[in-house]
């Protein structure tokens, strides 16, 4: 099986319990971003998962503000900030693990969201395990 490439956005708890079953796999997973506004948590993960220095962005805005750097974005960001990041990376054909909730609000038809770009959004990727 190829090894996959993952951006982490999210650094936190959620993140990081991520991060650290992706790392027990290395010929499966490698961590090669993160975007966290949490300074600390951010340098933790550049050392920890020997990202460079310049894959290391404040915010998701940021990692998913250039062109597509990995094979998988794992959002784990605040509940409430789900929604946004996710449908970016989708646009930039990344395959999701999205934390719970997708959203905090209800969908609604007037959102602009598609049922196609919604149907894309719950795509899974078939064949990947967090299982080491």
């Amino acid at each position: 099986m190829k090894q996959l490439s993952v951006i982490i956005i999210g650094a936190g708890i959620r993140g990081g319990s991520y991060a650290r079953l992706m790392k027990q796999m290395p010929d499966k997973y490698r961590i090669v971003g993160v975007a966290e506004p949490h300074p600390t948590d951010r340098a933790y993960f550049r050392d920890e998962y020997d990202i460079p220095a310049e894959n290391c962005f404040e915010s998701w805005e940021q990692i998913l503000d250039r062109p597509k750097m990995a094979d998988i974005a794992v959002i784990a960001t605040v509940d409430d900030m789900h929604y946004a990041p996710a449908m970016k990376a989708i646009s930039l054909g990344y395959d999701l693990l999205l934390e719970k909730p997708v959203s905090i609000t209800a969908w609604k038809p007037e959102s602009g969201v598609s049922l196609k770009a919604l149907s894309i959004f719950f795509r899974t990727f078939s064949g990947v395990s967090l299982q080491p």
